[in-house]
Formats: structure tokens, C-alpha cells, sequence
């Protein structure tokens, strides 16, 4: 059960970041906030790594893995998050953020059933489809206004589904291969090999960005919090991560990772003051209900 929680408490950790991000979005642009957020995390990491496991843990990490851990950074981290704000940019984030939480999962769970030889089971199909399904019911309103920005143009809206669908596509690769490149790897080292390359992949695309035309600079407070949120997600979040992949399964980390949106919901109410409608109530108890079937699904 220890992957399991894992998974649960990253996906907690991932919605309070999200709160955290979101307040920002406005202030920066989203490369150089996604820049900003590893280097939070990379100097916790970088911090913490001397004292545990020990700068000699990266010497003795396995070639194969460490290689492994470097092109998952660079599909997961840099292109698939690059990919997905290019996505952003076509099509509304009521439509993206459901798709890529109901696509990556399943292609991350098909991933590893193929190539990892993880087991499917009656529980963990089950599973999978009720949570993606409430994930569905929570993230995407009934009946909007085809005029709305959930509706762009056709041809538009067709590109944005495309770059976000691909976005899930290398995240899916991404975690299969963390699963490979954790075998012989510290966990907390694992993070401290792949956030600073990832903010050496990203230093460039945020400096070849035009940067957002805003009122004012980003006060000191607001890089801080930029900075925090990034080693909660990536730093706490990753490690619970990493713990959930190793114990659990690439396949099952990923669903039970996705349901973010479920742990957002309370925060929302309470920090962003959004409305908690019946469908989202609904929704809800359907990912409950999901996440009961992954906890008895079988390794």
C-alpha cells in the first residue's frame, strides 16, 4: 500500500501547487514560470542530497539509469510541458487539463503493460475507467456555449487537441522510463539528476521567449512563492512520485496521480473561492469509487 498512498499524496501535493501556480499564471510567462519552479526544486533537492543519500550515490548510480532518468527529464519535463502550453495557447484549459488527465493514464498504463510487463486486472481496468470518467465529470462543464473559448474554430481547436494529445503521448513515455531509470537509483537523487538538466534544457526556451506584456515586474514575494511551488510539486510531489512508480506500477501511479483535480476541489472552495456544483459532486464520488477498485487492484 505504500505506492498507493505515495501516488495519493503526490496527487494532494500537485493540486496545493496548482493553487499556488495558478495566482501566478497572470505574472509570468508560463516557460519561465515552469523554469522558476525547477529551480525551486533543484536547489531543495541540492540541499538536501550532501547530507541524503550522499554525493557519492551519484557516482555509484548505474549508467543505463542514469540515462534513462536524463531522456525521461527531456520527454516529460521540457518537451511534453513545452508541447502542452503550445496546446494551451489553441484551445481552453477547461478542455485541455481533462484531456491530457484522462489520455496520459491510459497511454501511461497501456505503456506499461506492453513494455514493463505490468499486469492488467479486472480491478485496475475498472479502476482506470472510473477515474478518468469522474475526472471527465469534474473538469469539463455541461453544455457550454458553442460561442465560448471552450469552442474556438474548428481548425484551431483540431491543432490545439493534437499538441495536447501529443503532450500525454511523451509524458506516458516519460514515466515508463522513470520506472527504468529508478533500478539502483536513490529516489532523492533521482530528482537531483533530473530537474537541474531539465532546467538547463528549459534556461534557453525561456530566454528565446518574448516575455508576456505585464503591468508591473514580478515582486520578490511572488518569485519566492514561484520558487516554492516548484519544490512542492517537483521536489515533495516528485519524490511521492518516484515512491509510487517503484511500489506501485507505472500503470497505477499514473491514474491514481490524476486525480488532482479531486484534491483541487476543496482548495479551490476554500483559496480561489470556485463553486462546487452538483456535476463536480457527482464526479467526485465517481473517482472514490475508482480509486477503491486501484487500492485492490493486484501488483
Amino acid at each position: 500500500m505504500t505506492g498507493e498512498i505515495s501516488a495519493l499524496g503526490c496527487a494532494f501535493t500537485w493540486a496545493l501547487s496548482s493553487v499556488f501556480t495558478k495566482s501566478l499564471a497572470a505574472r509570468f510567462h508560463p516557460l519561465t514560470l515552469n523554469l522558476l519552479r525547477c529551480l525551486g526544486a533543484s536547489l531543495v533537492l541540492w540541499a538536501l542530497i550532501p547530507f541524503y543519500p550522499g554525493i557519492q550515490s551519484l557516482y555509484q548510480a548505474p549508467a543505463a539509469s542514469v540515462l534513462f532518468l536524463v531522456v525521461s527529464a527531456v520527454l516529460g519535463i521540457c518537451l511534453g510541458d513545452t508541447v502542452y502550453i503550445q496546446g494551451l495557447k489553441m484551445i481552453n484549459v477547461t478542455l485541455a487539463f481533462p484531456l491530457a488527465q484522462s489520455s496520459m493514464p491510459v497511454l501511461t498504463l497501456i505503456a506499461a503493460v506492453l513494455f514493463l510487463g505490468e499486469r492488467m486486472t479486472w480491478s485496475l481496468a475498472v479502476g482506470t475507467a472510473l477515474v478518468i470518467g469522474g475526472i471527465y465529470l469534474i473538469a469539463v462543464p455541461r453544455g457550454p456555449d458553442p460561442a465560448s473559448p471552450f469552442f474556438p474554430n474548428h481548425k484551431k481547436r483540431g491543432m490545439g487537441i493534437g499538441w495536447i494529445l501529443m503532450a500525454s503521448v511523451l509524458w506516458a513515455l516519460s514515466i515508463s522510463l522513470l520506472k527504468l531509470g529508478l533500478q539502483g537509483v536513490n529516489l532523492v537523487m533521482a530528482n537531483g539528476i533530473r530537474l537541474p538538466l531539465a532546467c538547463l534544457v528549459l534556461i534557453p526556451l525561456a530566454l528565446g521567449q518574448r516575455q508576456a506584456d505585464l503591468s508591473s515586474k514580478p515582486a520578490v514575494r511572488e518569485i519566492f512563492l514561484g520558487a516554492f511551488s516548484g519544490a512542492l510539486s517537483f521536489g515533495l510531489g516528485g519524490l511521492l512520485f518516484l515512491v509510487a512508480i517503484q511500489y506501485a506500477g507505472a500503470g497505477k501511479a499514473a491514474v491514481l496521480t490524476s486525480c488532482a483535480p479531486l484534491f483541487g476541489l476543496p482548495l479551490s472552495a476554500l483559496y480561489l473561492k470556485e463553486r462546487v456544483t452538483p456535476r463536480v459532486q457527482w464526479g467526485t464520488g465517481v473517482v472514490v469509487t475508482g480509486i477503491f477498485f486501484l487500492l485492490m487492484a493486484p501488483l
